[in-house]
């Protein structure tokens, strides 16, 4: 099926026939790639999203953007976002357990419970999915999300974006340059972000601020220097978890229902509601969010074919809130501090081009997560509640590494990418655990040390007609961590590192003209160690392990048409088979040999349309974008009322722009289905009390409003 697939994107790509009136597709710059480079030169699959489109598409923050994308899944985890590329995520959000697929912001890795900042004055989005670690080293098995802040003196509008909608949605947003002499320019952002909530009890409600405040100084033609501080503060309200797969009346096993004909009403209802451990309904809490986000890179150019960088990153981070798991309280409550430290040398020969560059980073973080009770890690009272879930005192995960990448030309049309990167990691941890009658200390066993060399190798040849073919393998890991809790001699907390190798091949390319692109890639990846988590509400109980092997096969292409100056298409889908081809739990009571991952719906397919009529003298932008998803499991055990069915979630926008551009005004409409689609979920319902039932976080309703904007 692969061989078929591929041979069709061939034909496609290389049969399009440029019109007359074709408007040429614009070549991006991508930078993901820690090098200046396009589409054609990164041997992989590259999406990119220009600032007009998540503009228009009205992407606030990471999670919007999953409307743009296939074989990915970016939800909501309290105030986190879960990163699943192609099948891989992670789904507990513990200090200690990095994600495997990550956030990066202007090329810093943001912890996964920082990264739900919002989004705003950005230049592009970049997605490179599959492992990155010779360039990116940990938390890279699935792959890289990047957002690019836009940069001062850069050809960068500035703009002001008003937009107001239901739920009694505001957002404002404005960015612009000040130049402050010929060689230093200021960049000024800022975005507000208010609504109510989308759950009836009133969670799930948004009140954020966020400023950015970046510099660029350019003395003379070899030194640049480029600094930035992002902060942001999120109060409003995380959202509570809703019953799902339970039935309303007789509390059986109900796979597809919710407690209520409208999912988003949180509150149980009769005769339920009588059995509410608290005596109280759901409710709105509240959030607690700080976030400063700082960095920069200092360039010299020290001949006109090298150039040494250097890019210094710092976060300081916390985050408390309190929020309703089903029929119990519960707080999450997280703090991290880290720094990175990147040295890189950037060079070009006669034979190609090439980086190398050193690494070092140290990371602190410390967390609790409560049940039953809201703020306060105190000892169970008189009921067995609060009880602390997992308390991580101290987790700290530090390394340095060196890295490089070569691009050889073989030739006129064979080029050779080397990578490696030697990684040398580190964690150590502590906490309390409840062991029964109290809070008992625990440290994390082992020596916590971890050591690996990644390789990428990959082949490309220009194949004509525009197009380029390209083979690779690579390979990427985890460091080791720890579960919350004593380990025992015969079963110890520690969790071993994880490994992979992969193996892709693709084609890519333009039509002549450049009124068409598009690419397919077939992979497959071959996981030893994967991390598995899981967390039960009935039980109440988490636990990670290692499942000892994890296989990703699939198919994933992309296609851009613009057939003429008014109008664009695009169409982006992938077949994925992600299947735990070994994996029995570390006390053999269970095997999940053949069972599909988590969060890995087998489908997806992204189309977007828009067509500009000429109206009032100037144009009317007319945009319709739909994604359709598959089922998928919401747990590695598949429990039955953890399962999304199948769904499809439509956005369009209708927007007018005089003859004049500079401003803009339009409606917009998300989830135009008003499809009930699950992000973060735990197996097993509390009330009413089944097992087989799940406890889901919901993603948006429908939504709509208006826009206005100006570019100035």
């Amino acid at each position: 099926m692969h061989r078929r697939l591929l041979a069709c994107a061939v034909a496609a790509l290389s049969t399009v026939a440029p019109q007359a009136e074709n408007l040429p597709l614009e070549e991006v710059v991508i930078t993901v790639s820690k090098r200046e480079a396009t589409r054609l030169d990164v041997p992989g699959t590259v999406t990119v999203f220009d600032a007009g489109l998540l503009r228009e598409e009205g992407v606030g923050d990471i999670r919007a953007a999953q409307a743009l994308l296939p074989a990915m899944r970016l939800q909501q985890e309290n105030t986190s976002t879960q990163v699943y590329i192609r099948g891989i995520g992670s789904t507990l959000d513990f200090p200690q357990l990095d994600p495997p697929s990550s956030l990066h912001l202007n090329g810093v890795y943001v912890p996964r419970e920082a990264n739900s900042t919002a989004l705003f004055d950005l230049d592009q989005l970049e997605v490179l999915p599959g492992p990155q670690g010779t360039l990116y080293g940990r938390s890279t098995l699935g792959g890289v999300v990047n957002a690019s802040f836009a940069r001062p003196a850069d050809g960068n509008p500035g703009y002001l974006l008003v937009e107001a909608g239901n739920f009694e949605s505001r957002r404002l947003s404005a960015a612009g340059d000040v130049g402050l002499g010929r060689d230093l320019t200021l960049r000024l952002a800022t975005d507000y972000q208010e609504r109510d909530g989308y759950l009836a009890s009133g969670a799930d409600a948004l009140d954020n601020l966020a400023g950015r405040l970046s510099v660029r100084w350019t003395p003379g033609d070899r030194f640049s220097a480029y600094g930035w501080i992002n902060v942001a503060d999120m109060d409003g309200s995380p959202p509570n978890l809703v019953v799902k797969g339970v039935d309303p009346e007789s509390g059986e096993l109900s796979p597809a229902g919710y407690l209520r004909s409208d999912p988003w009403k949180d509150r149980f209802p009769e005769p339920w509601n009588a059995f509410l451990p608290f005596g109280q309904p759901q409710a709105e809490e509240y959030r607690d969010y700080e976030n400063v986000l700082a960095g920069g890179e200092f360039s010299y150019r020290l001949s006109p074919t090298l150039t040494l960088s250097y890019l210094p990153a710092f976060t300081d981070f916390s985050v408390s809130s309190n929020y309703w798991l089903g029929a119990f309280p519960a707080n999450k409550t997280d703090s991290y501090r880290q720094q990175i430290h990147e040295l890189r040398l950037l060079g070009s020969a006669d034979w190609g081009d090439w980086l190398a560059g050193l690494y070092a980073y140290r990371m602190d973080s410390e967390g609790y997560f409560l049940f039953g009770g809201f703020d306060t890690v105190a000892l169970p009272g008189p009921a067995g509640l609060p009880v602390p879930v997992s308390i991580v005192d101290d987790n700290r995960i530090e390394g340095i590494a060196a890295f490089g990448e070569a691009e050889l030309a073989l030739g006129e049309a064979w080029r050779l990418t080397l990578g490696g990167r030697l990684s040398s990691d580190r964690r150590d941890g502590a906490g309390r655990f409840f062991d029964g009658t109290g809070l008992a200390p625990f440290e994390a066993d082992g020596d916590g040390e971890y050591d690996h060399l990644d390789v990428k190798v990959a082949l490309s040849r220009d194949i004509g007609n525009g197009l380029v073919a390209y083979g690779t393998v690579q390979t990427g890991y985890m460091p080791g961590t720890f579960n919350p809790y004593a380990g025992t001699a015969s079963q110890p907390n520690t969790v071993d590192e994880a490994e992979l190798v992969s193996y892709a091949l693709g084609v890519k390319g333009s039509s002549a003209g450049g009124s068409a692109t598009g690419s397919i890639e077939a992979f497959y990846y071959d996981y030893d160690g994967l991390f598995g988590s899981a967390y039960n509400t009935v039980l109440n109980a988490t636990q990670t392990f290692n499942v000892e092997q994890t296989e990703v096969q699939g198919v994933q292409f992309e296609l851009a048409l613009a057939p003429s100056a008014r109008s664009a298409l695009s169409l982006s889908g992938a077949w994925v088979d992600a299947e735990y081809t070994d994996f029995d739990l570390p006390d053999g009571t269970a095997s999940y040999d053949g069972f599909r991952a988590q969060y890995a719906p087998e489908w997806s397919l992204v189309a977007r349309y828009h067509h500009d009529f000429a109206v009032a003298g100037g144009r009317l932008r007319a945009a319709l974008s739909t994604r359709y998803e598959s089922s998928f499991w919401a747990d590695f055990s598949h429990t039955p009322g953890g399962r999304q069915r199948a769904a499809r979630k439509s956005n369009a926008q209708l927007t007018w722009y005089p003859a004049r551009e500079g401003w803009s005004v339009g409606l917009w409409m998300r989830n135009i289905e008003n499809e009930a689609v699950i992000a973060a979920t735990a197996g097993g319902s509390n009330l009413p009390p089944n097992p087989d039932g799940a406890t889901a976080s919901l993603e948006a309703p429908r939504t709509w409003g208006a826009r206005f904007t100006l570019d100035f």
